[in-house]
C-alpha cells in the first residue's frame, strides 16, 4: 500500500504541475484527499484527532521560524541558480489561477492535513518499524523529495525536500501529525500567499521571434547526418536556429527529467502500457531513437496524437530555448521506434512544414493546454512531428 500511494503521489504531482493550470489545485487535493483518506483506513494509529492549544501555539512559531529561514534561503537560491529563479516563477503563475481563499482551503483542509497522514502517518510509521526512527525519518525525506521530482520544478523540489526533512525530523522526534499538519499549513500558505504577491516580476518575455524556416528533407549547408541516412530516406534537417530565448535547462533539470523519463518507460514497459499510457486524457508512447554519436538507442515517453496511419509528437521541451535530445537525435537519422501500449512499429519522422503545422497545432493544444504556455516561454517556434510507419515494416 505504501508503495503504491508513493507511486501515486508523484503521478498525482506531475499531472497538477504538468496538466491544465485550472486543474491545479483540485487536482493536488483530490490525490492529496484520497492517499491520506487510504492511510487513515490501513493505519488507524495516523488517523488525526484534535489538535490542542499547545500544538497550535508551538506550530506557529515552528511555522513562523520556518518562514524566515526559507525567506533568507530563498533570495540567495533564486540569485545564484537560475532554473530555481524560472521555476519559481512558473509556480507564482500557479498561485494566481485560483481565488487566495480556495487556495488556502485545499492547503489548510485538504492537502496539508492529507500529506502529513500519509508521509508521517502511513511511509514513516511502517518504516520506523523496519529501520528505526532516525533512518525511517531518513528514508521518508528522501522518498518525499522523489515524489517531487516528476513535477520537473526545481524549486518545487527543493522546498518539499526541506520541507518533508523538517516535518519527518519532527515526527522522528515524537511530534503529532496533528502538530505537523499545524506546521505544514503554517509554512506552505503563507509561502504561497508571499509568492502570489510578488506578481509577474519574474525575467520579462519579449513577444514572440518567427523561428528560422526548416529544410524538410533536402540538403542544408551545415546540415550533418548519418552516412546512412541516403538509404533510410531523407534526414530530418532544419536551418541554423539563431539566437532563441526561453527556459534554461540546468543540470539538475537534465537530471530530474531523466529519473521521472526512466521510472515511466520501466513501469510502461512492464505492464505493456497499462501504467503510464494515457496521462490527461492523451495516449502516451514511447519513442526511441538513435544517438548519432555512438548508435545508442534513446527512449523517451511523449504525448501521441493520432493522424490516420501516422501520429503526431511535439517537441516543446517544456519552453527552453534549445530543442530536446530525441528531435536532435531525429535530425541526425528520422529512423526510430514508437511503442504504443504492447504495440511496437518502425516508424520515419518528418517536421511539419508551416502550413501543416498550422492546421494541427490548435489540435495538440486541445489535447494539452501546456503546449501553449510552454511556446509562450520561447521564442523558438516548437517542432511538430510526424511519425509514419517505415514502407518495408508497415
Amino acid at each position: 500500500m505504501a508503495v503504491a500511494g508513493v507511486l501515486v503521489g508523484a503521478a498525482g504531482l506531475a499531472a497538477a504541475f504538468r496538466g491544465p493550470r485550472r486543474a491545479h489545485w483540485s487536482t493536488l487535493a483530490l490525490t492529496h484527499g484520497a492517499l491520506g483518506l487510504a492511510a487513515s483506513v490501513v493505519e488507524p494509529s495516523a488517523r488525526h484527532r484534535s489538535a490542542g492549544r499547545e500544538d497550535v501555539v508551538t506550530a506557529l512559531r515552528i511555522g513562523a521560524g520556518m518562514v524566515a529561514g526559507s525567506v533568507l534561503l530563498d533570495a540567495v537560491v533564486r540569485r545564484a541558480v537560475p532554473r530555481i529563479a524560472a521555476d519559481a516563477e512558473s509556480l507564482r503563475a500557479l498561485t494566481a489561477t485560483a481565488d487566495p481563499l480556495r487556495m488556502c482551503a485545499h492547503l489548510l483542509l485538504v492537502i496539508a492535513p492529507a500529506e502529513e497522514l500519509f508521509w508521517r502517518g502511513l511511509v514513516q510509521g511502517r518504516l520506523t518499524r523496519r529501520l528505526g526512527a532516525g533512518r525511517a525519518a531518513a528514508a521518508t525525506t528522501l522518498l518525499y523529495g522523489l515524489a517531487h521530482v516528476p513535477t520537473g520544478n526545481a524549486a518545487v523540489t527543493g522546498a518539499a525536500a526541506g520541507l518533508g526533512g523538517s516535518l519527518s525530523l519532527m515526527r522522528a522526534r515524537g511530534a503529532s501529525l496533528e502538530r505537523l499538519a499545524l506546521v505544514h499549513a503554517f509554512w506552505v500558505v503563507p509561502t504561497l500567499l508571499a509568492e502570489r504577491a510578488r506578481g509577474a516580476d519574474g525575467t520579462p518575455r519579449g513577444p514572440a521571434a518567427p523561428r528560422p524556416a526548416l529544410d524538410h528533407g533536402t540538403h542544408h549547408h551545415g546540415t550533418h547526418h548519418r552516412g546512412a541516412a541516403d538509404e533510410k530516406g531523407p534526414a530530418m534537417t532544419t536551418a541554423p536556429a539563431g539566437r532563441r530565448t526561453g527556459r534554461t535547462v540546468t543540470l539538475w533539470g537534465r537530471f530530474a527529467q531523466r529519473v521521472n523519463n526512466a521510472v515511466h518507460i520501466a513501469l510502461y514497459e512492464r505492464t505493456g502500457g497499462r501504467l503510464g499510457g494515457r496521462m490527461l486524457g492523451n495516449q502516451v508512447g514511447i519513442l526511441t531513437t538513435v544517438r548519432p554519436r555512438d548508435g545508442a538507442p534513446y527512449s523517451v515517453p511523449l504525448f501521441t496524437f493520432r493522424d490516420g496511419a501516422d501520429v503526431i509528437v511535439v517537441a516543446s521541451y517544456r519552453g527552453s530555448s534549445g530543442d530536446p535530445r530525441w528531435f536532435r537525435n531525429l535530425l541526425a537519422d528520422p529512423d526510430a521506434v514508437l511503442r504504443v501500449g504492447g504495440r511496437v512499429q518502425a516508424v520515419r519522422a518528418r517536421v511539419l512544414e508551416a502550413e501543416e503545422r498550422a492546421a494541427a497545432w490548435p489540435r495538440v493544444v486541445r489535447g494539452f493546454e501546456g503546449y501553449a504556455d510552454y511556446q509562450r516561454r520561447t521564442t523558438r517556434e516548437i517542432p511538430l512531428v510526424r511519425l509514419s510507419p517505415r514502407p518495408e515494416h508497415s
